[in-house]
């Protein structure tokens, strides 16, 4: 089993360059790049810093970084890796399927890559020779940690969410990635900063402890004489190893047994846009819907191009009045997140002409609330995390980062959860599909500026609190208040959003049929 399946393996290494000429090109220029790439993960501390207690601590927190990212990249994107059920049709048994895939692991690029950054390290780190035996030992505890944590967190990913879900898992995965970047550049920032040799000290120290900073804290440890600590560390990566091995033959007998509900033959698979990324359940179909609108309705996109005029028009009065332009950085992210937000208060309106599906197919009220916010959120969320760090690089104090990105997330969210609650509670005419975005139906009642009022004067004061912490934090200058105000303003943000949704959905539960009497009318 280990020798066809290392032939197989050796087919889809070559796999990848074959079909034109172009194709070829194109993957051996990708793979020379990332192999340059890992090279220069070991080469930038070489030449950055000299041999000692410095060199040590960045080398431990980036290899922590690496293993991590090894250890969660594939329950998110594993489409290329092989699976125990393509396997569970040869006369073989789990425990012999289970060895073959991790033996034969090391035959792929990813490995490869690995083996790469392992080889530079060595050659680039001439303090580690003083580690003795300890320091190759460290370094195949860690290759053998990152073969068995892909292959776990693979095949959970499989069993949790399936081929039907794996596009959604993608999505967040992306989105995850967006969020990681600027908390990447707030910890470079400090690492760099006045107190930052003590952070990154403190930080390298908690990570060896973990598994993934244990083999580079082992080796530091044994270069530098204490062989009794550096035996520990190797015990945490021991330990971790066979708890991933007690894991994965048991997910590899689960997953060769376990029969998926099949797929309908006619099912279209491909040619849906985002349908294809989300799974077959109301709120992500939804989800699915509203996202097609966002892209192809002029409606939503004209709102877009006219969200971000509001805060440019007050830069500009103040730019004029003479205030000072560094601090009016903070309002112009908040005010387009607040906007972006608030923008769906009438999206019941907006969608009149498929409220009513929604309605006689039993859809629950949280399900339709829900997957309205997909748009808001898939694009609010990057935004503010993206968007803070340009808002701290103007404002040039990067420690503050944590409470920016605090106060602009829980401003989206509770603009999002009164907008869930509005469209339902006090929805007023709206451009009809297909309508120019410009026009505006004629309408003998009120209640559009009733509903518009009252909808942001209450978002309004729901963002005091988080604002009102993050400001504090910021005039503060202190990494308490700061993780307090980041760790408040999305708690409080996410907890609003909840009710929002629930409290919207049982609106929507209760009020249906008038709903669609409503929307009717508009049309």
């Amino acid at each position: 089993m280990v020798a066809r399946l290392f032939r197989l393996r050796v087919a889809l290494l070559g796999g990848a360059f074959r079909g034109s000429v172009a194709k070829g090109l194109r993957t051996a220029l990708l793979y020379v790049l990332l192999a340059s790439a890992a090279v220069l993960l070991a080469v930038v501390p070489a030449r950055l810093l000299p041999v000692g207690q410095e060199r040590a601590i960045v080398d431990v927190i980036i290899g922590t970084i690496v293993l991590g990212g090894v250890f969660v990249v594939p329950f998110f994107e594993n489409r290329r890796n092989l699976e125990p059920r393509q396997f569970a049709q040869f006369p073989v048994g789990a425990g012999a399927i289970g060895v073959s895939l991790l033996v034969t692991s090391i035959v792929t690029w990813p490995f490869l890559l690995l083996l790469t950054w392992f080889t530079a390290l060595v050659v680039l780190r001439p303090e580690w020779a003083q580690a003795g035996w300890i320091a190759p030992v460290a370094l195949v505890l860690a290759a053998i940690l990152a073969l068995c944590g892909v292959r776990v967190v693979s095949a959970l990913s499989k069993l949790l969410a399936g081929a039907r879900n794996a596009g959604t898992i993608r999505t967040v995965g992306v989105v995850l990635l967006v969020a990681f970047l600027p908390v990447a550049v707030f910890a470079a920032a400090t690492a760099f900063g006045a107190e930052g040799s003590a952070a990154a000290a403190s930080t390298a120290a908690a990570a060896a402890w973990t598994p993934f900073g244990a083999p580079f804290g082992a080796v530091t440890l044994a270069a530098s004489g204490e062989q009794g600590g550096a035996l520990l560390h190797l015990a945490v990566v021991a330990a971790a190893i066979l708890a991933l091995l007690l894991a994965w033959f048991p997910l590899v007998r689960f997953s060769n047994q376990r029969v998926d509900r099949p797929v309908a033959p006619d099912a279209a698979r491909a040619g849906l846009g985002w349908f294809e990324r989300f799974a077959a359940r109301p709120a992500q179909v939804i989800a699915a819907r509203q996202l097609t609108y966002w892209a192809r309705d002029p409606r939503y996109r004209v709102a877009l191009f006219a969200i971000p005029i509001a805060p440019v028009v007050m830069l500009v009065a103040f730019a004029v009045a003479g205030a000072d332009l560094r601090p009016l950085s903070l309002v112009p992210l908040p005010v387009i997140l607040f906007l972006l937000g608030w923008s769906q208060h009438n999206d019941v309106s907006m969608d009149s002409t498929a409220i009513w599906e929604h309605v006689a197919s039993g859809i629950r009220g949280r399900a339709d609330r829900a997957g309205r916010l997909a748009p808001v959120l898939m694009i609010g969320l990057p935004l503010a995390l993206i968007g803070s760090s340009i808002t701290v690089t103007i404002l040039g104090e990067w420690r503050v980062l944590p409470a920016v990105i605090g106060m602009n997330i829980s401003v989206l969210l509770v603009a999002c959860a009164v907008s869930s609650v509005f469209s339902v509670l006090m929805p007023y005419p709206a451009t009809r599909p297909g309508d120019s975005p410009f026009s505006q139906p004629q309408w003998s009642g009120s209640g559009s500026g009733l509903a518009q009022t009252l909808s942001m004067i209450l978002a309004l004061l729901l963002a005091v609190a988080p604002v009102w912490y993050a400001i504090i934090a910021i005039v503060n200058v202190e990494f308490g208040s700061n993780m307090w105000a980041l760790g408040f303003g999305v708690g409080y943000g996410v907890v609003v959003l909840l009710l929002g949704v629930v409290i919207g959905g049982r609106l929507f539960d209760r009020s249906g049929p008038e709903l669609i009497a409503v929307t009717q009318i508009f049309d």
